[in-house]
């Protein structure tokens, strides 16, 4: 049975139209919303939850219709954002909150449980909000989701507003979190980066609407529009004529066409970045390291677009 079903979901906020949408998560399975930011996927979420009224279409969750179920009933673990902890609770009180509203007798055991299973948590335990690093209000907000039962896990960019360091480090950890839960999560995403290490699949949003889904993997190799290929190339794209093209679609190849380097740097361990022409034109490129003091490269294009 499928934890998450949406059959042709319709919202609208203001003048923003979200849908028709149909998306499904199958249990365990880890599920990435991405897309650029006002897209709708952070209202696709909203109205899953509940917490947006839809306009037509339907919600189930573990086979049962909760479209118009209240918020609280749907079984949900929802880490907003902004992580929305109680400034005057600490740690332990922040994650043992619907604990305590359930009257939960081993609420102090759970919490224990819960903060020994997340990178340092235990350690904070009797801090303020205020007083936590980025890292650990993010894990503190998932903690208190995650301590209650639920049905699935449902993820607002948790890794936005983060440095280079601690988003790596916290995308690494919440991967690890994930897995070892085996619970069904929906989670929204900006970067391409985020959701080839964390997401078994994606849908990829634009205006509104799914516009392909897949694993990231095959999204990446494979993507179905030049808005795609934009998307999910961290290094932009480069147009020669009418093609286009990502830096990284680029290889060495005897049968390729003549690139002539003007300046190159490095960029990591294995490649640099280079800037010069081809076909006539000035284009950006990555390249393997051993291409470094070449006057002249023969390169292939192995996937573009053409406008």
């Amino acid at each position: 049975m499928r934890t998450l079903e949406v059959k042709d979901l319709r919202s609208r906020i203001g003048t923003f139209n979200l849908g028709p949408i149909d998306l499904f998560v199958e249990k365990g399975e880890i599920v990435g919303l991405i897309g650029p930011s006002g897209c709708g996927k952070t209202l696709l979420l909203r109205t899953i939850a509940g917490l947006q009224e839809p306009l037509s279409g339907t919600v189930t969750i573990n086979g049962e219709d909760v479209t118009f179920l209240e918020p609280h009933l749907r079984g949900l673990a929802f880490v907003f954002q902004e992580n929305a902890l109680f400034p005057h609770m600490d740690t332990h009180n922040n994650i043992a909150f619907p604990l305590l509203i359930s009257r939960d007798e081993e609420a102090d055991v759970k919490v224990a449980k819960k903060a020994e299973e997340l990178d340092g948590l235990s350690n904070y335990l009797d801090r303020w909000p205020k007083e936590l690093p980025a890292g650990m209000k993010k894990l503190t907000a998932f903690a208190r989701e995650t301590v209650k039962k639920f049905n699935i896990i449902m993820l607002d960019e948790p890794f936005e507003r983060l440095d280079k360091k601690i988003r790596t480090e916290l995308r690494s950890t919440m991967k690890r979190l994930l897995m070892a839960l085996g619970e069904s999560v929906l989670i929204v995403l900006n970067d391409p980066e985020d959701a080839l290490a964390v997401a078994d699949r994606v849908y990829v949003m634009d205006n509104g609407n799914v516009v392909q889904q897949g694993p990231p993997r095959e999204v990446y190799d494979e993507p179905n529009s030049l808005f795609v290929m934009e998307l999910f190339s961290t290094m932009g794209i480069n147009r020669v004529g009418d093609n286009v093209f990502r830096p990284e679609d680029v290889i060495l190849s005897e049968f390729g066409e003549e690139f002539i380097p003007e300046h190159c740097g490095p960029y990591d361990s294995k490649r640099i970045i280079c800037n010069g022409r081809i076909r006539g034109e000035y284009v950006t490129l990555l390249l393997p390291l051993e291409c470094r003091d070449m006057d002249s490269i023969t390169l292939e294009i192995t996937k573009s677009f053409d406008l």
